[in-house]
């Protein structure tokens, strides 16, 4: 598992400019006081002189650091998504998203008149939303500001005398629902990740970074295995190997590689692996110089232990998970709910979370105008339809349709059986409509790993705020997969044009050359360049599927046929087989040659969803393709 540590150094570094807590600790009730002048990079913070980014006044609204407040009133901060920053003090909370005029107190939409900004790496954000979440008095005069706010927890980063006996500073961090804990060093912060099994812990200069993370593994790990791990992940980041080492005889044996990156920071990387889980450290220093240094933080490093609780010892709580689920946000649409903590999001932008065992959720927002559904009445017919276009009929059942609420509103959950041979595979739709526009929420997962219980704790934990799409989205068109089969959109090379059919999505390549990939419901299709001519490639695909026989006795194939695409001699072959899932497929290997380069168009199909809809889609897919004049 490779991790991509530089820009996790770079989120870090953000979160540090934002501002984070200190722990505070219990107290008498105190006055907090934070008092700041326009444009001054002077402010007066609990009575200590502190030096702060100039505030300054935007459309009326005063614009200050956020870390301002936690250093005044002991806010956390964390960030969700890339632009997304969510203010906290205990069950008060203000979300806000750079560049946007959009902010969510405690729950409720706000407009702001000034959106927040980074200004000289630091996150300026409109003042009053906050003194709003946090219920503070503010007073104005003569350019200044005072803020303050009655606290049973007395000043942030301080500790009474009489209070350090009964309740100490906290010595350790970590995670009660992945199971692990360390020390945690003064004047640092620690952060949760994108997800219940990663965090991070780094000073308040940033100059480093101490990353964890955790996942399960169902077979006993050697050190060594760990230590060729650790290596190999190195190497392939492109970093130099410094020193590498295993520590069989430890409390906790674990295996030790010593990395500089292409930015020439030094990296320790420690793997440990405990009852069925492995566990990763990377420790990041943008001061050392020598990779001996890291003997500096041998004693924290070694502190490290897989389990929560360490006896005597107070420990913060990074996990948010309750009851097995963690909070989820998608607050482009206004959306809250809770998923599962073991699911982890897709980093597709959106809501989209994905699990090991193959369940699957995401959210989308259409309108409902031209999305063929028309209202939620219509809904379940326009999803049958849409099936029926995508399985055969002894591939899926019937879909059904039960009424339920969510976020108080009426609202659909569409359900689809299918087997397309190797096993029964569960979607579920929640449907609602509201101001013009249909709020989808799909889960889908594999039967061993379906649970509707777990899609209705979803529903029923669902929050939305109706007034956001209608104010920042216009006409949004229908999801992918649900488009009309017929509809196609033109692709393009340098050489060539072809159409595909809309509803299908595109998938990413990292190849520099030709290699265009589509995903079709149940299959896909490929385009791209092979080296070898016409006919060494049709004669090198028939000994492919010889070999491929070896694995899959099912597999058949039929003799090459010569044809042409796109006016172009071309060679089609026709095979069928029984994929790793079970299930039966078919699929044609097709190339064809033009100005000295040869063409390779792969497609393939689950026997189950070779419909005719699907068929002419990918038909006329390959009768589109047309070569542009030579320039």
């Amino acid at each position: 598992m490779k991790l991509a540590k530089k820009g996790m150094v770079l989120l870090f570094a953000l979160l540090l400019a934002i501002g984070m807590a200190v722990p505070a600790l219990a107290a008498e009730q105190t006055t907090l006081a934070l008092q700041v002048r326009i444009g001054s990079t002077s402010a007066l913070i609990n009575g200590e002189k502190q030096t702060i980014e100039k505030p300054y006044v935007q459309n009326g609204m005063t614009m200050v650091p956020l870390g301002v407040f936690q250093r005044a009133f002991g806010t956390t901060s964390r960030l969700e998504g890339d632009d997304t920053v969510r203010l906290s003090q205990g069950a008060h909370t203000v979300t806000f998203k750079i560049g946007s005029k959009t902010a969510w107190v405690n729950g409720k939409k706000t407009t702001l008149a000034a959106a927040p900004v980074m200004k000289n790496g630091t996150l300026m954000v409109p003042m009053r939303p906050v003194t709003d979440m946090l219920k503070a008095t503010v007073k104005f005069s003569s350019g200044t500001l005072t803020v303050t706010l009655i606290s049973d927890t007395g000043v942030p980063g301080q500790n009474s005398s009489e209070n350090e006996a009964e309740a100490p500073a906290t010595a350790r961090v970590g995670s009660s629902y992945a199971n692990w804990s360390i020390d945690y060093p003064a004047d640092t912060v620690a952060q949760p990740g994108d997800d219940e099994f990663s965090a991070m812990i780094g000073d308040l200069d940033g100059s480093y970074v101490l990353q964890i993370y955790v996942w399960e593994e169902d077979q006993n790990v050697s050190v060594t295995d760990m230590l060729e791990q650790l290596e190999q992940e190195s190497l392939s980041s492109g970093e130099t190997l410094i020193d590498r080492q295993t520590f069989p005889n430890a409390v906790m044996p674990y295996a030790q590689v010593i990395a500089r990156d292409a930015d020439g920071i030094y990296w320790e990387s420690r793997r440990y692996y405990d009852k069925g889980k492995v566990f990763s450290l990377y420790m990041g220093d943008s001061l050392i110089e020598d990779y001996r240094e890291f003997d500096q933080w041998t004693d924290l490093l070694n502190s490290f232990r897989p389990s929560f609780d360490t006896q005597g010892i107070k420990t913060e709580d990074l996990s948010k998970a309750k009851n097995g689920f963690a909070d989820a946000a998608s607050y482009d649409y206004g959306v809250n709910l809770k998923v599962p903590a073991t699911w982890t999001p897709t980093g597709s932008g959106q809501l989209e979370y994905s699990a090991k065992d193959g369940s699957f959720l995401s959210l989308h927002a259409v309108s409902v105008e031209g999305s063929g559904a028309d209202s939620l009445a219509n809904w379940h017919d326009f999803m049958q339809k849409q099936t029926n276009e995508v399985f055969l009929p002894e591939a899926a059942k019937p879909m059904t349709t039960e009424p339920v609420k969510a976020s108080g509103q009426d609202a659909l959950i569409e359900s689809l059986v299918y087997d397309l041979g190797g096993g029964n595979y569960y979607w579920n739709w929640l449907v609602l409509e509201n101001e013009g526009y249909f709020y989808v929420l799909r889960y889908s997962a594999p039967e061993g790993a379906y649970n509707k219980q777990t899609f209705l704790k979803i529903v029923q934990s669902l929050e939305i705020d109706f007034d956001v799409v209608p104010s920042g989205f216009g006409k949004l068109g229908q999801i992918s997969y649900l488009k009309n089969k017929k509809l196609d959109v033109t692709q393009s090379t340098p050489d060539f044009l072809f159409t595909v059919p809309a509803y299908w999505s595109t998938q990413a390549s990292d190849s520099a050359q030709l290699d265009m990939r589509y995903f079709i419901p149940g299959g896909s299709l490929r385009v791209s360049n092979v080296e070898t001519g016409l006919e060494a490639s049709a004669a090198q695909a028939v000994r492919n599927y010889a070999e491929l026989k070896l694995d899959d006795p099912t597999l058949t194939y039929e003799a090459p046929k010569r044809t042409t695409i796109a006016g172009v001699p071309a060679i089609r072959i026709t095979y069928t087989g029984t994929g790793t899932n079970g299930n039966p497929y078919q699929a044609e290997d097709i190339y064809f040659r033009h100005q000295d380069k040869t063409y390779w168009i792969h497609h393939q199909l689950d026997r189950g969803t070779a419909t005719p809809e699907q068929l002419n889609g990918i038909e006329r897919t390959l009768q589109s393709f047309k070569f542009l004049p030579v320039k």
